[in-house]
């Protein structure tokens, strides 16, 4: 059952003079074998890095050294050198095991009666480096004696791979070990091997155009657990041996699945006997007579298998030197947010008052912002003056620095030098603030800075942007302005609730209030688009004036409507009407009302365009500063995503809508687009409507009724939507958003995300976001 070669009284695990199992057999060589023949290195080799040695005797021979280079170069050549004839089959028995275990030794009492086949040596020096292989003819086994594990090799890593390709091909595996506990490194090592097995050398194993290599199942190991002042492992009723180290492996997180079986042999020696392999020999005989799992194989079968998976897996092996200190123990553990290196001061360096450091270079993250500047002629000067972008100097008063800041833009102020930088020094051709004034360092951000839209968050839950800037809106103060230097026919603005001609409500639809020359009368922009003069009222140049008072004067440059000037006269002036609709002449308290408003127009205009500036251009600032990275900028999103509503205020909107901006047609596209670029040169148009007009193509759609539609973000997809599409409300945690915030109809439900025909009527909300 176990052998034809072995019989009853078999005796191959006795010392003898000559190792049995090791005579002549018919080979197709010569009859005998001579010293050359194992000590002789094929010319196809590859030549070593460094010297190696070749610790092989009379019986074995070295199979793969230190660089996983195999030193047989054929199939019949690894025949030749076991001496073995064409129709033998042999098993593959491999051993592992840390070094300094008694690897050898094992081998050579377990299969040679104690023969040295397998090089020993009582010195600190490994006398196995590689894998050494000799064939036992009696069992038909081939014997691998490997290198052993926690050596003082400086490939590490690259000795790690051969031994698992060596396990890979081997039927049988024994894990030698004389630790008097079983320590983890034998846990690490068989789960490893396990995992490599699975992964990739039993598909390797499979893809090979060689009968008999294909294995499911990796080889059976043997864990040989030799002590002296402890028990082994004892198997019970309730529990075996096995079923303890298989729940050891699962506690070390190792899958041991790739192994047909496990099994445990514990031996205690007490000091100065010998050890007894009797059980390992026992149940090796055993293992090799189960044909079940694997068969043996030709060596023809095992020599092409191993070579195959030595020719696949032989890479470049990157070996890292491990710093056996252990730093973490004693440094502090803060890390930089940025490259994610450690401090490297002590533990508890800031109640010393230390800030934290590191020496290597740290990566620049914009959401860290840890570029800071330094002057540059400071630093030329030996310096370290770190400055920052400000709204203003420190010789700069308050309203002297605000208006710079609105006109200039940022400044850089050094301690040291003063101003030395300006974003907008120039009106154009500005360079950057590292070209000229300052040098730039990355330093590395210890402090976490929370979510990069943290500001943003702040920001909804602000009513309105009123609430978070001055109460005092830029029109307000052009109103109160106007009507300061109005000429007495015109109707106040607080008095002007509605469109004169189309009676638009100004209060509730954001739109701008404007004054005809002619009569007086408040009107939106599409009903006083017209500019002609109006001698009658002293406006010599073309003005502003109402469709139905253009109609007028282009009939009678001179006229105006009738009884107009005493229905509007709230000063009591002596102004008269002609009932031909011809003014004859004017009194001198309208000709300095005409002069009092031409000249405030001259200073009222710039004034209102610097305060809505400066308001604009702050908000802006809070918005631009607050607005998460991952959300669509404003000019990229002229208009809502889901319904292509034109975003814009009320009166953008209708300047919009009386461009044809709303319109799709190709045939129509060049006239509208003329006539917005009309609206531009003449002043009707702002910046934001006209990136507008030319970001969405003159394809979207424009709110009927005319009112505010304001820009919204969606807090999950970063898109721009309007209010109509965006009214759902819910938390975003994976964007650090934990309470209900806006969220698109069709991040609240994919289900509801058909485009709607067009945005209502959003007026009283006067902020976007």
């Amino acid at each position: 059952m176990f052998n034809k070669h072995l019989g009853a009284n078999s005796a191959i695990m006795e010392a003898l003079e000559t190792p049995p199992g090791i005579g002549n057999v018919a080979t197709t060589g010569p009859s005998h074998a001579t010293s050359d023949d194992f000590t002789s290195i094929d010319c196809c080799s590859p030549v070593a890095k460094y010297e190696l040695t070749d610790n092989s005797t009379d019986h074995s021979f070295l199979l793969m050294d230190a660089e996983e280079n195999l030193r047989i170069a054929t199939a019949d050549r690894f025949r030749q050198r076991l001496k073995c004839s064409d129709d033998t089959k042999i098993k593959v028995i491999s051993i592992f095991g840390n070094t300094g275990d008694g690897k050898s030794h094992t081998m050579n009492h377990t299969f040679f009666g104690g023969a040295e086949v397998f090089k020993t040596s009582a010195e600190q020096s490994s006398c196995t480096i590689g894998v050494y292989a000799a064939l036992q003819r009696n069992m038909d086994v081939l014997c691998l004696d490997t290198e052993g594990l926690l050596g003082t090799s400086k490939q590490k890593n690259r000795r790690t791979r051969m031994l698992l390709k060596i396990l890979a091909v081997s039927d049988i595996v024994i894990y030698r070990t004389r630790s008097e506990r079983l320590h983890s490194d034998m846990y690490e090592f068989l789960g490893s091997a396990s995992e490599a097995f699975c992964l990739h050398f039993a598909q390797a194993l499979q893809s090979l155009p060689v009968p008999g290599t294909a294995q499911t199942l990796g080889p059976a190991v043997f864990i040989f657990h030799e002590t002296q002042h402890t028990n082994p492992l004892d198997s019970s009723v309730a529990e075996s041996a096995e079923d303890q180290l298989r729940k050891q492996f699962d506690m070390h997180n190792h899958k041991i699945n790739a192994f047909s079986s496990l099994r445990y042999i514990g031996v205690q020696t007490l000091k100065h006997l010998a050890t007894d392999y009797s059980k390992l020999r026992d149940a090796i005989k055993l293992e090799i007579a189960n044909t079940t799992v694997r068969s043996p194989r030709h060596p023809s079968v095992v020599f092409k298998a191993m070579n195959a998976l030595n020719t696949k897996f032989s890479g470049e092996i990157t070996e890292e030197t491990i710093n056996p200190f252990p730093e973490q123990f004693f440094t502090c553990p803060v890390r930089c947010e940025a490259c994610n290196q450690r401090c490297q001061r002590s533990m508890g360096h800031m109640s010393d008052g230390d800030g934290h450091m590191n020496q290597n270079q740290c990566n620049y993250q914009h959401q860290y912002d840890n570029k800071k500047y330094m002057c540059e002629k400071c630093y030329n000067k030996g310096k370290m003056n770190v400055v920052t972008f400000t709204t203003q100097t420190r010789s700069d008063s308050s309203w002297s620095g605000l208006a710079k800041y609105a006109w200039k833009g940022a400044v850089i102020d050094c301690p040291t030098c003063g101003e030395i930088y300006r974003s907008r020094q120039y009106w154009f051709g500005n360079k950057s603030p590292e070209e000229t004034a300052v040098r730039s360092i990355i330093v590395h951000a210890w402090e976490p800075k929370g979510p990069t839209h943290s500001a943003q968050m702040v920001l909804d839950k602000v009513s309105t942007l009123g609430d978070a800037l001055p109460k005092l809106h830029p029109n307000a103060v052009t109103g109160w302005l106007a009507d300061w230097v109005a000429p007495s026919y015109w109707k106040p603005n607080s008095e002007i609730i509605n469109c004169h001609a189309c009676k638009k409500v100004f209060e509730n639809t954001g739109l701008l209030k404007h004054h005809c020359r002619c009569c007086g009368e408040g009107f939106c922009h599409a009903c006083s688009m017209n500019q002609l003069p109006v001698p009658a009222r002293g406006w010599r140049d073309p003005v502003r004036v109402c469709n139905i008072c253009y109609t007028l004067l282009q009939k009678q440059p001179n006229g105006v409507p009738a009884n107009t000037t005493e229905a509007f006269n709230h000063t009591n002036s002596n102004s008269n009407s002609n009932p031909n609709n011809n003014i004859t002449g004017q009194t001198t308290t309208e000709q300095a009302d005409i002069s009092l408003r031409q000249i405030g127009e001259v200073i009222i205009n710039p004034l209102g365009n610097i305060t809505k500036g400066a308001y604009e251009f702050t908000k802006g600032i809070i918005k631009d500063t607050a607005r998460p990275s991952y959300w669509v900028s404003d000019a990229s999103s002229p208009t809502c995503y889901i319904c292509q509503t034109l975003f814009g205020t009320a009166e953008e909107l209708a300047i919009a809508k009386a461009s044809g901006a709303s319109t799709s047609s190709r045939n129509t596209k060049h006239t509208h687009d003329t006539q917005a670029k009309d609206n531009i040169a003449n002043g009707n148009m702002s910046d934001s409507i006209t990136s507008n007009l030319s970001n969405g193509g003159g394809k979207c759609n424009i709110p009927s009724p005319i009112g505010h539609c304001p820009r919204h973000h969606c807090r999950r997809c970063g898109k721009a939507v309007c209010e109509k599409c965006s009214q759902q409300r819910q938390p975003v945690p994976e964007h650090g958003w934990d309470e209900p915030v806006r969220v698109c109809d069709k991040c609240a439900d994919p289900k509801q995300c058909e485009p709607t025909a067009s945005c209502s009527n959003n007026a009283n909300n006067g902020s976007a976001d």
